[in-house]
């Protein structure tokens, strides 16, 4: 797939870490100059997030905006999840910009070894990693209306989408 493209999703989520089943449904758009793996990791970002009400999801790339967040009453953002790999300067920012900052992306041994020994500076981060492969599996299954059936468990997380089963490990770095 390339070019812009719009998917009606359904996730179906059974997060038994923080014991909540539900269920989400959004139409949502492949932006212009977004990946598709990062799509997918939008989506499963959503996922983690979604046991809590009040959960959105950016639709147009906004500098120094998380991709997901959870949004207090007030409109404070609470939780500031990003699928991506910042360098230090943009966690810095972050951190001044939201209470609670959550990096969710693959695996990237190369950019946490460099960022690790700054990590003690930030008491508001955490950093979670999952398989590549798991996240090229999902691109290659993608279909314009995604039904997903999504298991969410300490450490780990499946995705079912009726026809294939997907699995990963999921491991808190920081």
């Amino acid at each position: 797939m390339t070019g812009p493209f719009v998917f009606k999703v359904r996730l179906k989520i059974a997060d038994l870490f923080h014991q909540a089943n539900h269920l989400e449904t959004f139409t949502a758009a492949l932006q212009k100059a977004e990946t598709l793996q990062h799509f997918v990791l939008k989506l499963i970002a959503y996922c983690a997030l979604s046991y809590k009400s009040e959960v959105r999801w950016l639709n147009s790339r906004e500098k120094h905006h998380p991709d997901v967040w959870h949004e207090l009453e007030n409109g404070e953002i609470e939780n500031a999840l990003f699928v991506e790999c910042p360098d230090l300067s943009e966690l810095q920012k972050y951190a001044r910009l939201y209470s609670k900052i959550i990096i969710f992306n693959t695996h990237n041994e190369q950019w946490f070894d460099e960022l690790k020994p700054h990590l003690i500076a930030f008491n508001n981060l955490k950093i979670f990693a999952i398989e590549s492969r798991f996240i090229d599996e999902l691109v290659e299954a993608l279909t314009r209306s995604l039904h997903w059936d999504v298991i969410i468990e300490d450490g780990a997380i499946s995705i079912s989408n009726g026809d294939d089963y997907f699995q990963s490990d999921v491991v808190r770095l920081s």
